[in-house]
């Protein structure tokens, strides 16, 4: 059988390197944050436009990782990353930011399983290619509001398969920054490209003393 690998780009570096580590410093007295791979300004989260609930969670989502840098993409979404960790940090960054108590929000998130076509997990110029259409997408879906992060993997050297992951303050926010012209033409340009995708919802639900994670269902799915 002959090995397949997965052409390497410069946009691979450091994806699996979180923004901040778990036990940094907490820090809430900035403005803008890295929520994406990205470092421009326009890619910056905006904190001043988020209720407490929802910015203590974007400063610990600084934090998220997947737990295994080889298994992410083929484990369960919950068992993927460190999401326990997340929120109990963001309830460490909700007493920093002066809350006496957590106070309670709703996330909704979004995954995105992927499995390239060899010839696409081959080809340098292709991969480059999907990596410029996420970056416009997500200055897009920034600029919208209400992305609280978004992070993805490199497609594995044997299947091809990958996982991307957005948290967002709500389904309005998530429809409306997935629906600008860079996603939707990027899209239309690589649909192609994939020889199997689907996408999965899920909601966390934080409470001040409770935590609640499920699947809402899988939206879509292309074999």
């Amino acid at each position: 059988m002959s090995e397949h690998h997965t052409a390497k780009i410069s946009d691979d570096l450091g994806l699996f390197i979180p923004v901040k580590p778990i036990d940094a410093p907490l820090d809430v007295n900035e403005k803008f944050i890295r929520s994406s791979p990205y470092y421009e300004q326009d890619h910056l989260l905006d904190l001043d436009k988020l209720e407490v609930g929802y910015k203590a969670l974007a400063l610990a989502l600084q934090s998220f990782e997947a737990r295994s840098e080889k298994d992410y993409a083929f484990a369960a979404y919950k068992e993927a990353f460190n999401i326990e960790s997340i929120i109990l940090r963001a309830r460490e960054y909700a007493a920093a930011l002066g809350a006496e108590e957590f106070p309670e929000i709703k996330v909704y998130i979004i995954a995105f399983r992927s499995i390239l076509h060899l010839e696409v997990q081959e080809s340098a110029e292709k991969r480059k290619k999907l990596a410029e259409i996420d970056k416009d997408s997500h200055a897009e879906a920034n600029l919208s509001g209400g992305l609280l992060k978004y992070w993805f993997g490199t497609p594995d050297d044997v299947h091809a398969k990958n996982l991307a992951t957005c948290w967002w303050r709500n389904g309005k926010d998530a429809k409306a920054g997935g629906g600008g012209p860079a996603h939707r033409q990027g899209m239309r340009l690589v649909k192609g490209w994939f020889k199997h995708w689907q996408v999965e919802e899920y909601e966390l639900l934080i409470t001040k003393d409770e935590h609640n994670f499920g699947p809402l269902k899988k939206i879509l799915e292309k074999k």
